[in-house]
Formats: C-alpha cells, structure tokens, sequence
C-alpha cells in the first residue's frame, strides 16, 4: 500500500464531512422556512443520497474538467473548518449571564410503563429501535435573571411546554405521567403552550383530557406552530381557549400578573401570517413573547421584547458527543437548538419539546421546563 494512501484517505473525510457540512445546512435552512412537505420529505430523502453519494459526485466532477473537482474540493475543506470552529466555540463559550440556576431531575418511564408507550402512531416502530430514549423525560428548573423584570414579578414561575406533537406515539399514558409529575412541582403563576400541540385531525381529542391538567394562579397562554397549519388550527386555538387559554397567535394584548400590566404577544412566523404588529403596542411595558420558532430571537430583540419561550427544534433530537446536533429546522442551523439565550436585553428559552412526528430522540431528551423569574 502506498504511504500516501492514509492521508489521502484522511483528507477524503475532511472533504466529505464539509460536503455534508452544506447540504444538512442548506436542508436545515429550508425546513426554517414556510415551504410545502410536499417538497421538503423528497428533498431530505435526496440530501441523503446526494451526502452518501460524495465519491460518485467527485467522479462527476472529473468529468466535467480539472477545475470543477478542485473548486468544490476547496469549498468542502472551508467548510469542514468553519464547522470545527463553530463546534469549538460552542463547547467553550459560557453559560447566559441570565441563568442563575439550572436543576433537572431525569425519569425513565419505561420500566413503569413498558409497552403501553408505543401507541400506534404512523413512525411508532422508530420508538422500538434500540438506544432510543424518547421514554426518558427531563423535569427541568431554571432560574433566570430578566433585565426589566418588574419587581412584584420577583419569584414567578411559569411551566413552558412545547411540542406535544399528538399523534399516537408515545400514548395517551406518557403525557398523563409528564402532567402529574409536573403537578408535584406545585400550581405555577403562569402556563405556556409554544406549539406543535397535534400532528392528526383525530387527535384533537386528546387535548382536552390531557391539556385540561393544567392549572395556573395568574395565567395561560398559548400559540401554535407550523404542524398544526394541516389540521384545522383554528379548532386547535378555539379547544385551547376553552380549557382557559389566552390564544396570543400572532397577535399581542395587555394583560394583568400580580397587578402589572404588560405586553402579551404571540409569533407563529413563518408558518402563520402576518407578523405581529407593535406598532400601537405600549413601549415601556414589560414584553413576554411565546414564538414557536427560536429564529424569531433577532426580530424579538429588535422589538423590545423582554422574555421569549420557544420550542420547534426539539434540540436537534439526536445529538452526537462534542458535536450536538445535526438537523436542526431552523434558518440558522445549530445556532440556537435549546437552552437559554440573552441579546442585550432580552433573555430566550429554547426547550427541546415532548415529542415529534418521528419518535427519535438520543442524548437529547423530552424536556418540560420549569421556570423561576428573578429581578435584574
């Protein structure tokens, strides 16, 4: 074997690994986007194919002439770096400024419940695959400092859920669990519901017995996300209010916690139009937001929005060692897959969700979140 062959070999990777660089980004950039599944299910099969295809790209290339190959190449080696740098970067930068605490209690479902989880949703045999952990749930408490945060609202806490995702897969059972156990944190101030509630039309029926658990002292607010744009949203929002929800939408209202009036506003961008309009909003209010998608962080910042809460990625739900995660739906990839983000004066809470259409999770566990508000 020639002695070259081992590098050879190496920089192959390295070039491979840049050519999967893009083509996940450029898939993760189209599913932040408001663009038909009719499109988006055979593209994510083809950039698959197109990344496991690499060797027979390269050959196409030659084809083509000595530059082709050689330019791409180069473009692939770019890549691969700015992907190491961005990885290096988030493994070394520090925790918010704004997380004062972080606390979370894991419970495997699993040997309590056994089979009974699986359910009979269309992906449910992704759940029976081994390693899986979508039956693994973090009970998650936060404590966050909140520039603005009005001093009654010191203490306040609020019960972020997202991405129930119903549609058979887990069962009615697992979410039934997840609410008692939340119900042994005790009645929180405020509950917020950051969409992806139904992936069926008939599993409209489990919101009522499931989401009717809930319980607050102050408020409840709700908006949808982008799997409920196919299954009557508008019963989803009028189900929702009926349980007691302030249905936000992309809409904003004032609203009373703890005798402060403030500005309540919902973004189910890119999936829901138009956009919330502030222009007559109030400007010196403190501004709480629920937006489905973490990529509305910078339109949030720039419209003086206080505190957001989001779902949508679910993480990434699967998340390697050292790397995190992969696919990622959002316009800006990895950027902000879950936890908490802080830009000036606004603090963002990324959760990585209950569920989603495909029950796949590992090292990156169903997350319900419990949030403990403190003056700056």
């Amino acid at each position: 074997m020639p002695t070259f062959e081992p590098l050879s070999i190496l920089f192959w990777l390295v070039a491979w690994i840049g050519h999967a660089v893009i083509w996940v980004a450029v898939l993760n950039h189209l599913y932040g986007r408001r663009i038909t599944k009719v499109f988006l299910k055979p593209w994510r099969l083809f950039t698959g194919v197109f990344i496991l295809g690499f060797s027979l790209l390269l050959i196409g290339l030659d084809e083509l002439g000595p530059y082709p190959r050689a330019v791409y190449t180069a473009i692939c080696y770019a890549m691969f770096a700015v992907f190491m740098s961005i990885t290096l970067y988030r493994n070394l930068r520090p925790k918010a400024k704004a997380l004062l605490g972080e606390h979370t209690e894991t419970q495997n479902l699993w040997p309590k419940f056994g089979e009974q989880l699986f359910g009979g949703g269309h992906w449910s045999w992704l759940a029976k695959l081994p390693g899986n952990q979508i039956f693994r749930i973090d009970f998650t408490e936060l404590t966050l400092k909140v520039p603005k945060l009005p001093a009654a609202w010191d203490g306040l806490t609020i019960h972020m859920l997202s991405d129930f995702h119903f549609h058979g897969t887990p069962t009615q059972i697992w979410y039934e669990a997840i609410l008692d156990r939340m119900a042994e944190w005790g009645t929180p101030d405020v509950v917020a519901i950051v969409g992806d509630v139904v992936d069926t039309d008939e599993h409209h029926a489990w919101i009522e017995p499931l989401l009717g658990k809930l319980k607050w002292k102050e408020a409840g607010f709700a908006i949808l996300g982008n799997h409920e744009v196919h299954h009557h949203p508008e019963q989803v929002r009028s189900e929702l209010a009926k349980l007691g929800f302030t249905i936000l939408s992309n809409t904003w209202k004032t609203a009373t916690i703890r005798g402060v009036e403030f500005v309540a506003l919902g973004n189910e961008m890119p999936w829901f139009f138009p956009a919330p309009d502030l222009s007559d909003a109030p400007k010196e209010p403190f501004r709480f937001c629920l937006s489905h998608c973490p990529d509305q962080f910078y339109w949030g910042e720039a419209r003086g929005v206080n505190l957001m809460l989001c779902g949508h990625v679910h993480g990434g739900q699967v998340r390697f060692p050292v790397i995190g995660p992969i696919f990622v739906p959002s316009v800006y990839s990895r950027r902000f897959d879950c936890g908490v983000y802080e830009r000036g004066e606004m603090v963002m809470v990324a959760g990585r969700g209950l569920s989603g259409k495909e029950p796949l999770r590992f090292r990156c566990n169903p997350q319900v979140l419990r949030i403990t508000l403190k003056a700056a």
